[in-house]
């Protein structure tokens, strides 16, 4: 068996090879091109300002796009939350600095705790709600709405 034609033992020497086969076929240009002689000077702008080519009339920065509704405000906190969020406040504020409300001792930092803990249990509680006409889940339905 005979080597292949122009083959040699580098990589660089393939691709030579290679390049030189097309070459001869005429159907391989020159590249990287060569610089026009003579080569223009590069233009450096003045002051920082940079040109960007682009159209000559501003474009319509709304056209096309999808712009989202403005989203509702926030809903104001009903009694029930504000007691809870009392309540946790208050604890942190027995837990952390308990001079500020005039307490010392070693009472404050348990106590802080279980307003904390009371708090947190009045939130999530709140959030529990039963509908006396709720019977359950529904085994056919397949949660689509019409």
């Amino acid at each position: 068996m005979e080597p292949a034609r122009g083959r040699g033992d580098r990589p660089d020497d393939d691709f030579e090879s290679i390049v030189a086969d097309w070459r001869s076929e005429g159907s391989v240009p020159d590249w990287p091109p060569e610089p026009a002689e003579p080569a223009e000077p590069a233009v450096q702008p003045r002051d920082g300002a940079v040109h960007r080519p682009g159209p000559s009339e501003p474009v319509d920065q709304d056209e096309g796009h999808y712009h989202p509704p403005d989203p509702p405000p926030l809903p104001r906190p009903g009694p029930p939350a504000v007691v809870g969020g009392g309540l946790i406040l208050l604890g942190l504020l027995l837990c952390v600095a308990p001079g500020v409300l005039g307490a010392g001792g070693t009472w404050p930092l348990p106590l802080g705790l279980v307003l904390i803990a009371a708090g947190l249990t009045w939130l999530v509680l709140r959030l529990w709600t039963t509908d006396p006409r709720d019977d359950g889940p529904d085994l056919y339905d397949d949660g689509s709405r019409l």
